[in-house]
């Protein structure tokens, strides 16, 4: 038994009698609907979903039996502790990488008073993004530091490197303000 369907002059022939997993898979449609205190636009709603969904799994992971054996705390607190450390890890996890979507939406765009070295900067900021992963990132800015030695001859200050391309990302996620 085939049936055909045609929409503006396209015709789709379905042999009904092989759908038998088509017809179990739709036995599970549905709707859902999320609720939210943000605009957001259907597929920015979805993905937020989707990271709660991962932080959910992860939390039942480290709940469960990560490693094979029990959490290794002596007492229930010491667990309750390095739960809720996970959970604001996590969240600062998923803050962090929707800053970084957000300043990647930024590139590319023609604003008026960006100069030529600023859009190559920008692309050359894109392309170090998409390359990496958010603990890449993260290592990256650890290895930072700035030394402050004083002597009775003077004072010496000196950082480690910090690329134009650093300082640019700092900007844009709003830690540095310059």
């Amino acid at each position: 038994m085939a049936q055909k369907c045609s929409l503006k002059n396209v015709q789709i022939g379905l042999d009904m009698g092989t759908t038998s997993a088509i017809t179990e898979a739709k036995r599970y449609f549905g709707y859902f609907a999320l609720v939210s205190n943000q605009t957001m636009d259907t597929f920015t709603a979805l993905e937020n979903y989707r990271l709660r969904e991962k932080i959910e799994e992860l939390f039942a992971v480290q709940k469960g039996r990560l490693d094979g054996a029990r959490p290794r705390t002596w007492y229930p607190d010491n667990l309750r502790g390095r739960q809720f450390t996970q959970f604001i890890s996590l969240g600062y996890h998923c803050f962090l990488m929707k800053k970084i979507k957000e300043v990647q939406a930024k590139f590319g765009k023609n604003e008026s008073g960006k100069t030529k070295s600023l859009i190559k900067l920008e692309k050359k900021l894109g392309n170090w993004l998409a390359q990496r992963s958010l603990a890449q990132i993260l290592d990256w800015f650890d290895c930072i530091e700035t030394t402050k030695v004083q002597t009775a001859m003077g004072s010496y200050r000196w950082s480690t490197e910090s690329v134009a391309r650093d300082r640019l990302f700092l900007k844009y996620l709003g830690v540095v303000t310059e």
